[in-house]
């Protein structure tokens, strides 16, 4: 079950470099409110809080998908499995 392994190892390394990137970009397109002379203490908590919802959102949905995916591909495998088990299953027992 080596490969088995080496799959999670990658999966979780592909995990850390998403979260790595998505941090990244974050910080990259990082902005400050407007600069309006008009703009009050408040208006720029809203602003900021709007921005950190949508950063929440774009950053689940992006694990999501990465999750997702990848129980999706334990689903396939697992199923791959329990056919192969199922086969030697029934060869056993019309040889009884």
């Amino acid at each position: 079950h080596q490969p088995q392994r080496s799959k999670v190892d990658k999966s979780t390394k592909m995990r850390e470099n998403q979260n790595k990137n998505a941090e990244n970009f974050k910080n990259q397109n990082a902005s400050s409110p407007p600069k309006d002379h008009n703009s009050s203490p408040a208006r720029a908590q809203n602003w900021m809080e709007s921005e950190f919802d949508e950063l929440t959102e774009v950053g689940f949905r992006r694990w999501v998908i990465t999750n997702s995916s990848e129980l999706k591909e334990h689903v396939l495998t697992h199923r791959k499995e329990a056919k192969n088990l199922e086969k030697r299953l029934d060869k056993w027992l019309t040889r009884i």
